[in-house]
């Protein structure tokens, strides 16, 4: 990926007051974490993922294009609980708290105890209940490999700022991320049982559990188990003196996680035009 292929790049071109924030937050002269966030990340992330959406297209997929989806996107699933797990563990010592709503989310998607179990689960086993589509076990493709290898490497990360800033993109996504898988898995379900929406009733419980603002297993009031995540990670950022979290650093966390994620989006749609 370079400069001339990253939609990151792309929002900063488009937006040239998001760029000037952007490099006097890395200076070090930008210091307003709410204004970060609110006026200038949430924004570049609903511009990205627009362009994600029209890359995938999920309307126009065929069978064998919709299934290399399903199969790669199910890996980061696989994989996040522990992630968040060792993100927690990482930063414990530095602030208690962010180790506190990392664990908060390492407990949704990795199956507390006696609640929802973990979310791969429920979606692994949606996939093979409602579509016949195994994916359990899955090697997945050098763009999906080197993803968790980017995750990985963060969470291990010397600088809790920049975990707090990189596990903010992951989760600031979610939503996107999880509306389009919907509409990839429905049109998997039209093409091949001519199914999709309600009537795949596993699907349909797996992402009103992560999208329903009045689900059963939302644990923040009046905010979907997604956007609670992103919320709790958020003030992290937006409340950075009162944590002690670097902004410079935490930005930067941001930037490698959000090139990653779209990186891989952009790979993957490549992937996808090779398949007939």
């Amino acid at each position: 990926m370079t400069p001339e292929t990253s939609l990151v790049h792309a929002y900063l071109t488009a937006f040239p007051e998001a760029r000037t924030v952007v490099n006097a937050t890395l200076l070090g002269n930008f210091t307003s974490g709410e204004d970060l966030v609110v006026e200038h990340l949430t924004p570049m992330i609903d511009w990205v993922y627009g362009k994600i959406a029209d890359q995938v297209a999920p309307s126009e997929l065929n069978e064998a294009q919709a299934r290399m989806y399903i199969e790669e996107l199910s890996v980061f699933a696989r994989y996040n609980a522990q992630f968040l797990k060792q993100a927690a563990t990482t930063v414990e010592g530095f602030c208690p708290e962010l180790a506190h709503e990392l664990r908060r989310n390492h407990l949704e998607e990795g199956g507390e105890r006696g609640k929802v179990p973990a979310h791969y689960v429920l979606y692994s086993n949606a996939l093979l209940s409602d579509l016949g589509l195994l994916v359990n076990g899955h090697v997945p493709a050098p763009e999906t490999h080197l993803l968790i290898t980017l995750h990985q490497v963060m969470v291990g990360s010397h600088m809790p700022s920049s975990i707090a800033g990189s596990y903010y993109a992951t989760e600031a996504v979610a939503i996107a991320e999880t509306e389009l898988l919907r509409e990839i898995t429905d049109r998997y379900g039209e093409l091949t049982i001519q199914s999709s929406g309600r009537d795949l009733k596993s699907l349909d419980y797996y992402y009103q559990l992560h999208l329903d603002d009045d689900h059963a297993a939302a644990s923040v009031e009046g905010l979907s188990v997604e956007a609670a995540h992103i919320e709790g990670l958020a003030r992290f950022i937006k409340e950075n003196e009162l944590f002690h979290i670097d902004l410079p650093q935490a930005l930067d966390g941001f930037l490698q996680i959000m090139e990653a994620m779209t990186y891989w989006w952009t790979q993957l749609a490549i992937r996808a035009q090779e398949i007939i």
